[in-house]
Parts: structure tokens; sequence; C-alpha cells
């Protein structure tokens, strides 16, 4: 119902006549009212007033639609209704910008699967968040978006993805935060009112575009009368991606993070191995020390890339325009403590002095069990030329081992 409607509703049902000889009952009560507030003592100041205006029918009546019409106008300036069920999406999405910080939590479900789990923080215009556990996450790690650029490091604090900043995408700390999930923005849902309404919050059901033929729905909860997100479900379509669900759940108690908690890490820890490799030379076995049910890598360094990104594979151009070159690529394999060799990685990307996100294994041993190796290379140059120190950090999972991750 527009408010205009309701407001005309709800003065029909007031006993009283709008008309002028109604006017004159009003305004001589309230001059009345304002003689006998001059010969009160300040003191009884408030308790006086509400007695003198709620003893007149007229005055307490005409007040009481006063401030109906008042609660509908300030329902309305924030995108309201009376039951809740007009607020619509775009109503919602402003109330983000009021958003200084916040904390949360984001989980995927998978029946056959454990779970993963991510927690993140936004304050200063920054974004921060670790993650760990889950069958196709790529292990624990942690990233970082400082408005400028995304980077991710892994458990040794090297950096294995780079990429544009999330939060310079879009308007509101919402779609950097749910691009995780879903890589469209939700505004475009500016119109959607909610498809259920109780007495707390609103919940909003939002169809994906044809091209996410992956996506279910999802799901967003908000609080009826902050209007702040309180959580977000994806259902995805089982057969098309490798979790079912994925919640979102954000907390806006905890304090806000200072700045220094959002600067990136400074500090490596000790590779797993070391080895020189030259540029089109044979393969080299490097020793794997720590890495628990790893023996060794075998490492070949083949090709040299400084060309236009749009030659290389999409996954890695927009690092490349944002790192630069040159790109190596090597070829490797890993040794496990039983004996087998994984599958080959043939094409593995290196940028210098950084490191890079990979993983290879599953189910495809020799003995049939499920194995999953997740490494970082990371290429150092020496004063040769050709000449390069390969560090590997890896490590094995196998299935039981999915959930300490």
């Amino acid at each position: 119902m527009r408010s205009d409607k309701k407001i005309e509703k709800l003065l029909k049902s007031v006993d009283i006549d709008t008309n002028a000889k109604m006017d004159e009952v009003v305004l001589s009560d309230m001059i009345k009212a304002q003689e006998k507030f001059r010969e009160t003592k300040p003191a009884a100041l408030q308790p006086n007033i509400w007695r003198i205006i709620m003893h007149s029918k007229v005055i307490k009546y005409a007040a009481v639609v006063v401030i109906i019409i008042a609660a509908i106008a300030v329902l309305n300036n924030f995108g309201g209704s009376i039951d809740g069920s007009g607020v619509v999406w775009a109503d919602v999405s402003r109330r983000f910008s009021d958003v200084d910080y916040f904390h949360f939590y984001e989980v995927q479900s998978n029946e056959n699967d454990f779970p993963s789990i991510r927690e993140g923080w936004y304050a200063h215009g920054k974004l921060r968040s670790r993650s760990c556990g889950g069958f196709s996450s790529y292990g624990a790690y942690q990233s970082f978006d400082n408005g400028q650029t995304w980077m991710v490091f892994d458990r040794h604090n090297n950096i294995t993805c780079v990429g544009e900043s999330n939060l310079t995408k879009y308007q509101t700390f919402f779609d950097p935060i749910t691009s995780g999930i879903v890589h469209f923005d939700f505004n475009q849902f500016n119109n959607e009112t909610p498809v259920f309404v109780s007495e707390d919050f609103l919940i909003y059901d939002f169809k994906p575009p044809e091209e996410f033929d992956w996506i279910e729905k999802i799901s967003v909860t908000v609080g009826r009368y902050s209007l702040m997100p309180i959580q977000i479900k994806t259902y995805y379509k089982s057969e098309k991606w490798y979790c079912t669900s994925q919640l979102l759940f954000f907390d806006y108690e905890e304090p806000a993070k200072p700045l220094d908690f959002f600067e990136l890490p400074t500090e490596t820890k000790l590779p797993h191995g070391i080895g020189q490799v030259v540029l089109g030379g044979d393969e080299v076995e490097i020793d794997l020390h720590n890495a628990v049910g790893i023996k060794k890598a075998i490492v070949r360094l083949h090709t040299k890339f400084d060309g236009p990104a749009e030659e290389l594979l999409i996954p890695y151009r927009e690092r490349y325009k944002i790192v630069g070159g040159p790109v190596y690529f090597m070829e490797i394999t890993f040794i496990i403590d039983e004996g087998y060799r994984s599958i080959t990685a043939s094409k593995c990307p290196l940028w210098l002095d950084q490191g890079v996100k990979a993983a290879l294994g599953a189910d495809n041993w020799p003995d049939g069990k499920y194995r999953n190796i997740r490494y970082t290379p990371v290429l150092r140059a020496t004063d040769k030329e050709n000449v390069f120190m390969l560090e590997l950090s890896c490590w094995l999972r196998a299935k039981e081992d999915i959930s300490l991750w």
C-alpha cells in the first residue's frame, strides 16, 4: 500500500473533524495550555506539559495523528513500510554505505566433504580474511585487499595470487565480500522485495542470470529495522558445483581492527626444499624436508614468456598485467614417502620472487588412495643468466586430513 494511502486511512480512523471550527477549538485549547505552562515551575516542566496536553481529548487525538504521520514518514525515509513487505533491495543496499567495519564468517558445506571455513574483517577501507579446511579449497591461506590490489598468501607467507582489488570494483562492501561466492552485482536486483517477513528480519531470494547456471538461488537475510545483512546462503546445483551450499554470517559486534592488522606479511618461513634449475636445462631432483609424506620433487624449467598478456591462458592474464613479466614455466612431479610418483603438472607459471598457488593429485595414485599436494614454488634469480634457485613449500593432504585444513 502506498504511504499516502496509509496516512489517509489512519486519519480517517481518528474520531476528529478537520474543519475550521475544530481548528479554532484546537487553537483555543493550546493557548490555555500555554498560559497554564507559564504559571508552572521549571522543575515540573516535562510532566506538567504532558498532563496538560493529555488532559484535552482534542489535543491528545491530534498528537496521536502527528506521531503516526511522523512514524510513517520515518519509515518511508528509510525505504521501509509498516509491515516490511515493501522494502526493496535498493533500500537495503543504500544502508551499506553507513558501515565502517564488520566481521564475518563463511562456511562451505557438502554432503560428501568436510566443510571449509573463512573468517574476515573489514575496516579502514581494507579487507583481510583467512581460510582453512574444505575438500576443494587450496589449503590454509590468507588474503589482503587494500583497495588497490588483492593478494593471497600461503601458510609460509609466500604470495600465491595477485589480482585487481575487489573493493574498487563495487560501490559497497557487500559485493566484494560475496564475489568469492558469485561474480555478479547484486544491484541488478534493486526492485526485489522480501519473500518472507517476520518481526525481526526480512528474507530476499535472488535468481541469478542464466550464465550462472551452477547456482540455484541466493537467499539474503537482513534485519527488519537495521536493513543490514545478517546471513547470505547460496544454493548450488550439486551436479555442477563441488559444494551444495555456502553460508556467510555477518558480525557487527566485534570492535574494528587497527590499521596495522591489515598490513601485508613481511617475513616468510623456510621452504621445504631448495634446488638450482637452469632455463631449458635437464630435470632436477629437489629433496624435501619436514614436508610430511612427501620425499622429493622433480622439476624442469623449460620456457620463458615476456609477450602480450592475451597470449597467456586466461587465469594468468590479470596477474601478468599487474605484476608484469617475464613469466617462466616449469613441469613438476612429486614422489611421496611410499615411493609413488604423482601426475606431472606440465606448465606451472612462475614469477620471480613471488609464489604461485598450485595443486596436483587426487585419487589418481597407483594404489587408488586419495592424496592431494598443495605447493608453492618461488623462483629466485642468481648472478648467472638463466640460472635460478627454486624454493618449494608443499603439503600433502589425505582425505582424512581435510578437516584439519
